[in-house]
């Protein structure tokens, strides 16, 4: 470690010394130094464990792990590591490696062939073999994760080797996309929703009257972190302001009833919506009649500042870190309060988790009656 240090000081000093320089130079000249923050961590090493069940679903291992790379990962694969001559074992050996995490993708011959090594040997034998000893060992790790592949080899509920059974899967078969990011952010411990701060305890300090006046006005309570999900937005709290999705997949709405008379039954079922605190809205009216609006959502109108929906129109959104969310506003419903009735807009959301603009209809929950 030492050597290292004496190898890489002299650089250190030389870059310090050369932005420094350059940092007064910039400032004498009316200039201000931006420093772009740079990924230090080493990549995440990744081994694919298979089974050369069938050339289709060899070739969806492979264009998984060319993705993989592309996307900063890692990732050892047996057809390219290892030539002629190599030793496979030696290589399998490597799985075993603590720093490494190894992604188990599922066919409906694998879990068989890996509880039954004793009796049949193979290479996924031998990988079990390899990796299982340190799954036990470390029962709380999760470096070895299963994966459902869309290639057609897991016809029906995922037969799990015996060593990883109770561990959570990811399934490719029903959303690719979205199970594609989330397997990767999973490898760069990039979670979409990061863990929120924590907050006080409300009852420290406070009497009973205020701590459950702290309670029931926590802004916790207008938020939904979800990436897609039904909610109920009552125009009377919290200044018609919620908030849906978490971190750069945030979106800050705010809305209001939009009518010349109070809120009560049989009233106008119109709200408006703002862009102030989301980046840009735009409208899809009558969203169900209108199927081809979906198609490109980037070319819809985006530039007003407020948009009003009834029921059945859809509001399209695009934050500023630049993910898009579809909102569907299903029914404005009057519930009766002390003080007076109050507008709660039926909404349904989805956040395309993958920054695309391929959001339709089908893409948001079914609706509740």
């Amino acid at each position: 470690m030492a050597a290292r240090h004496e190898r890489e000081g002299p650089k250190a000093v030389s870059e310090l010394s050369v932005r420094k320089a350059c940092g007064d130079s910039l400032r004498q000249t009316g200039y201000v130094e931006t420093v772009l923050p740079v990924d230090q961590r080493e990549p995440p090493a990744v081994f694919l464990s298979y089974s050369w069940v069938s050339d289709q679903h060899v070739a969806w291992v492979t264009n998984l792990a060319r993705r993989l790379r592309a996307n900063g990962v890692d990732v050892h694969l047996d057809r390219w590591d290892v030539r002629l001559g190599h030793d496979l074992n030696l290589f399998m050996e490597r799985y075993a490696d603590p720093s490494a995490r190894v992604l188990v993708v599922l066919s409906d011959d694998y879990g068989p062939k890996a509880d039954r090594r004793g009796q049949q040997p193979s290479g996924v034998g031998t990988e079990t073999t390899i990796v299982s000893p340190t799954v036990y060992r470390d029962l709380g790790s999760n470096r070895v994760v299963p994966v459902v592949p869309d290639s057609g080899t897991v016809a029906g509920a995922p037969i799990v080797p015996t060593y990883l059974v109770g561990r959570t899967w990811i399934d490719f078969r029903t959303d690719h996309e979205s199970a594609y990011e989330r397997l990767l952010r999973d490898l760069h411990g990039a979670p979409l929703e990061a863990a929120p701060p924590l907050g006080s305890n409300p009852f420290v300090g406070r009497t009973t009257a205020q701590a459950t006046a702290a309670i029931r006005n926590d802004p916790a309570r207008w938020h939904d972190g979800s990436s897609s999900g039904l909610v109920e937005v009552n125009l009377n709290q919290n200044s018609g302001q919620f908030a849906l999705g978490n971190d750069e997949a945030r979106f800050s709405m705010h809305m209001d009833y939009l009518s010349g008379e109070p809120a009560r039954p049989g009233g106008a079922k119109k709200i408006r919506h703002y862009s102030d605190d989301i980046g840009n809205i735009g409208l899809i009216v009558a969203a169900s009649d209108h199927p081809e609006s979906f198609a490109d959502l980037a070319a819809l109108p985006m530039s007003n500042r407020t948009e009003v929906t009834e029921p059945g129109d859809a509001l399209v959104m695009l934050n500023r870190s630049g993910y898009w969310s579809l909102l569907m506003l299903d029914d404005v419903v009057f519930r009766l309060s002390p003080n007076g009735y109050e507008a709660v807009a039926l909404v349904r959301y989805v956040i395309a988790t993958d920054r695309t603009a391929s959001l339709s209809l089908d893409s948001l929950p079914p609706s509740v009656n």
